[in-house]
């Protein structure tokens, strides 16, 4: 079917004419579609640029080899763009929604959100996807007339369902769709569910690629591995007396390949057995249509186990999660005695602050704050008003 997203899609894909629009109408002229403006207003957000200095799995400054948060996000765009192109669907939403998914991480990956959500406890605690939602509707100021980005329904929608169908919509969640039903008990669109597996596909592949440079990893620990093994022996057969760093590259490459290739047929298959017509029909399925076929997802699960024990609870990254969380939760207890402080290293006034905490209180006022630190931002403020000496 063409139309003015200026390629096929099929017909249960989300067409850009057909957006239930944005929070704050905008009269446009330009020859962009509407996904296409989402994705370039996340990709000029600060946000956006924060994550370079964001740690993945390894602090920021370890190595520049090493994947960041936002070469992480640029990986799973990729692979989004990939995989909604071989499905024809809307390449720009899919691209808009995976640029956007990591938006809200704090300092120090999965540890700082670990810390900030104990901190925020009693307050409503603290995930990085409701910040990512939070950046974009109201946190980002770069417009005249609104705060936030102002994105389209349908992004913000695969946003909110990144990890499928909301049970249990947190605080914010709650106010948005009161004022925008998202439809929390239905499945997003098929780019949503797109954006959402290459999420997955790119970290559980291209952490194999960090771990084995890091010397974290060795190809004897994982030549056993589900996947693994068979890639490996099919490498051996090909080529002889490969460098091992060829060898792992190769490994990530054939691995991604394997997980694309999987979802993308598996996706079909299920698009026909489900008898899907529409986009209603997608949003109203049981489950989701973009899924691991049950062989490939059995053997997934213990790759990830395996990551879990031996790479991402590894001593040495163990020893920069405890770092991060002591930074996180001293800065956190200083700022919360001090809010002047806030001021000072912020770009908001105190005229701005003032509302805002009475509004919202000053715990979230906080964790918006050094959730939107970067690891060195976060390490440098600590020095400041600590005199600590801890470097990344």
């Amino acid at each position: 079917m063409n139309n003015q997203d200026n390629r096929f899609l099929v017909k249960f894909a989300s067409f850009s004419e057909n957006s239930k629009g944005r929070f704050f109408r905008e009269s446009s002229n330009d020859l962009r579609t509407c996904f296409q403006r989402d994705r370039d207003r996340i990709l000029h957000s600060a946000a956006f640029r924060r994550l370079k200095h964001k740690t993945q799995v390894f602090l920021n400054e370890k190595g520049d080899y090493y994947r960041t948060r936002l070469t992480h996000t640029l990986e799973v765009s990729q692979i989004s763009r990939s995989i909604a192109y071989a499905l024809n669907l809307n390449e720009d939403l899919t691209e808009a929604i995976a640029l956007s998914h990591d938006l809200g991480h704090p300092p120090f990956g999965h540890a700082g959100e670990e810390i900030l959500n104990e901190k925020m406890i009693n307050n409503g605690g603290f995930d990085h996807n409701e910040q990512a939602i939070r950046i974009t509707c109201i946190l980002e100021k770069r417009y005249f007339k609104f705060s936030g980005l102002n994105l389209s329904w349908e992004t913000i929608e695969g946003m909110i369902k990144h990890n499928g169908k909301v049970e249990n919509p947190r605080e914010y969640i709650k106010k948005l769709d009161k004022k925008f039903n998202f439809e929390l008990q239905k499945n997003s669109s098929l780019e949503g569910q797109v954006a959402s597996v290459a999420d997955d596909i790119a970290y559980l592949s291209h952490d194999f690629d960090d771990g084995l440079n890091s010397g974290l990893l060795n190809l004897k620990q994982i030549k056993n591995l589900p996947l693994i093994e068979e890639i490996l022996l099919q490498l051996k057969k090909e080529k002889i007396n490969i460098p091992d760093q060829i060898i792992g590259h190769e490994m990530v490459r054939k691995l991604i390949s394997i997980f694309v290739n999987d979802i993308i047929s598996e996706t079909k298959k299920n698009i026909k057995t489900n008898n899907i017509k529409s986009l209603d029909d997608v949003r109203s399925c049981d489950k989701r249509t973009v899924l691991f076929s049950k062989e490939i997802y059995s053997k997934l699960k213990i790759i990830k186990s395996f990551l879990l024990n031996e790479m991402w609870h590894h001593s040495k990254v163990n020893a920069s999660r405890k770092l991060g969380q002591k930074v996180i939760e001293e800065l956190f207890n200083m700022l919360l005695m001090n809010p002047k402080n806030l001021i000072r290293f912020s770009l908001s006034s105190k005229k701005e602050l003032l509302p805002s905490i009475e509004r919202e209180g000053i715990e979230r006022l906080v964790s918006d704050k050094i959730s939107s630190l970067t690891d060195r931002n976060a390490i440098n403020i600590h020095n400041k008003y600590f005199n600590s000496n801890y470097s990344l």
